[in-house]
């Protein structure tokens, strides 16, 4: 028995004359699923930036007409005179109505853009489509030099005139 002993005090002589040493502590570990994502969000807001500017380009090209690939016509001077009246509501101590005409309004055609597709002119310094409405005039046809406006009672017909 003495061997065992021996052996076990040689045993704890040896361990305390040289401590285990502790490995150093470890660091935590980051996910790699935070550090990949965190561009993700960006990237998506932008794209949909991109995707929202382009439907809205597209929105208001379908609107504006192509003047690239229309063919100009030139234009001159011709007018078209209406003379609506102004009507005045009365005071609250009178009962009577004036009724005052206003000078008549000139339409002029200066210039048509005609594209078999949607042809516009310009009316007055406005640019106008089948179907809009100027003054107490509703354009009814644009033809490749003439402009056919409807009124409640009457229909005028302005077109330009060869040079």
């Amino acid at each position: 028995m003495s061997l065992i002993n021996d052996a076990l005090k040689q045993t704890k002589q040896s361990r305390q004359q040289s401590p285990p040493s502790n490995p150093p502590p470890l660091s935590p570990v980051e996910s790699a699923g935070q550090s990949g994502g965190s561009w993700l969000a960006p990237v998506i807001i932008i794209l949909l930036f991109a995707a929202a500017g382009i439907f809205i380009g597209l929105s208001v090209s379908k609107h504006a007409p192509s003047v690239a690939s229309t063919p100009l016509v030139a234009a001159t001077m011709k007018t078209a005179t209406v003379a609506p009246s102004v009507v005045t509501l009365p005071s609250p101590d009178t009962n009577t109505v004036t009724v005052a005409l206003r000078k008549p309004t000139e339409l002029k055609l200066q210039g048509i853009l005609f594209a078999a597709a949607r042809p516009c002119a310009i009316l007055s310094g406005k640019t106008v489509f089948v179907g809009d409405q100027i003054n107490e005039f509703r354009v009814a046809a644009i033809s490749i030099n003439s402009v056919t406006l409807q009124g409640k009672t009457t229909t005028n017909v302005l077109s330009l005139s060869p040079r």
